[in-house]
């Protein structure tokens, strides 16, 4: 039953508060359940469009959010190798966003102070700083 003013004044607040992070799901009916039956259902193709209004308004906050912090030095809490570049590790910083960095997998479980080199939207890539202890070595 969501109205196009709905959706509108959700943008709104979207867009006021900028939100850079979103956990949104596209409503599914279930089978013999009230929500289901209710009426003035939204159609598929108008929910999937707001959907992606939605996501492009809270990406591109995102991405304006993120591009201030390249340069900065940061703490990383290094976390794992990372899934799609076996190179590099992935970690967090305290705002919970994600950071991918070349390392060694002896650094997992390790906080590094890390430069942002590049934002990405919802990550960033990086290249850790190396303490006074290794910079002797």
């Amino acid at each position: 039953g969501e109205t196009q003013e709905n959706f509108s004044d959700t943008l709104d607040v979207v867009r006021k508060v900028r939100f850079d992070a979103a956990f949104t799901f596209i409503y599914s009916k279930r089978q013999n359940t009230t929500a289901a039956l209710m009426e003035n259902q939204v159609e598929e193709y108008v929910v999937k469009e707001r959907f992606g209004r939605l996501l492009e308004e809270v990406q591109e906050i995102s991405r304006q959010v993120c591009e201030q912090d390249v340069g900065k030095i940061v703490s990383v809490l290094l976390e794992e190798k990372n899934h799609q570049d076996s190179s590099l590790l992935t970690g967090r910083l305290s705002n919970n966003r994600l950071v991918h960095v070349e390392g060694t997998l002896e650094q997992i479980g390790t906080i590094v102070k890390v430069e942002l080199t590049q934002s990405k939207g919802f990550y960033y890539l990086g290249k850790i700083i190396p303490t006074d202890c290794e910079n002797s070595n």
